[in-house]
């Protein structure tokens, strides 16, 4: 209880404390989705297919034809997403902590010092961006493997399909918790690639109640855009209008950036908190 008393005053303080020069670096990300999603759109054009032909292609050759191509849309924006993550992320969502960090630090929010603590964060950040991942699909295959079939088997049709979406976003969320805690500690500790590492992964786990609070009360916007695109794709490009799928995510790329900037300055704080009660 304690937790989750420490994980509601770090929502406070995550929400009172909003600057955009922290938030920035997840900026330039939501940038780059929303780049991707705007080139994903306009395959018709030689720039669309140069830009996003490519990446659509991954899915199948329907992608890249309209009006199918948007029916794989969310499927190769998920593709981009991680890799947006992973290799810049790593960098900028270090850079975004550091700068949240600095006041703490007694150092200045902008300059080269935020800039080497974000560096020395990236290779923890990078593979644990890649463990994550790799769970994240294995729990993707799992979830198709079992509990699927049983919420299908329990209800079908949109019911079965809510249901199995639900489970799946909520283990997606749980995997995402357990390894917040790697750039928070590599950034504000400042430890070893193994401590910021395995020490982050046993934080996350220690602390998975609260944090997974703080994923699921911060996330929940962003569920109400992308549910319709993932559960109903088919409908929207039939019955409505097929760009009504860029729309979507692009709006949920937008709020997906607000989002966790405030999931990780919400973390880092119960991290700050968790280290004054020991």
């Amino acid at each position: 209880m304690q937790d989750f008393r420490a994980a509601r005053a770090s929502i406070r303080e995550a929400l009172r404390d909003f600057h955009w020069l922290e938030y920035r670096p997840f900026a330039w990300i939501m940038l780059a989705e929303v780049l991707f999603i705007g080139l994903a759109s306009n395959l018709g054009t030689a720039w669309g297919m140069k830009g996003a032909g490519w990446i659509m292609r991954t899915a199948g050759e329907p992608a890249l034809h309209y009006p199918a191509s948007f029916l794989f849309l969310s499927y190769a924006y998920a593709r981009v997403e991680s890799f947006l993550f992973a290799v810049a992320g790593s960098f900028l969502i270090p850079l975004s902590l550091a700068r949240i960090d600095a006041p703490a630090a007694d150092a200045p929010r902008a300059g080269s010092g935020t800039v080497r603590r974000a560096l020395r964060a990236y290779p923890a950040t990078f593979v644990g961006f890649v463990l994550s991942f790799a769970l994240l699909i294995g729990w993707e295959n799992l979830l198709q493997l079992g509990p699927s079939r049983w919420l299908h088997a329990f209800r079908g049709g949109i019911v079965g399909d809510s249901l199995t979406w639900g489970v799946g976003v909520l283990g997606a969320f749980a995997i995402a918790a357990i390894f917040l805690y790697i750039p928070v500690r590599a950034v504000s500790d400042g430890g070893s690639f193994w401590d910021s590492l395995f020490g982050g992964i046993l934080e996350g786990l220690r602390t998975l109640g609260p944090t997974l609070f703080i994923v699921l009360l911060f996330a929940w916007p962003t569920l109400i855009f992308l549910a319709p695109v993932q559960l109903l794709p088919r409908l929207i490009v039939t019955r409505f209008h097929p760009e009504l799928i860029a729309v979507l995510i692009a709006i949920a790329a937008v709020l997906n950036s607000f989002v966790n900037y405030l999931i990780y300055s919400a973390t880092a704080r119960l991290h700050w908190l968790g280290k004054r009660s020991e």
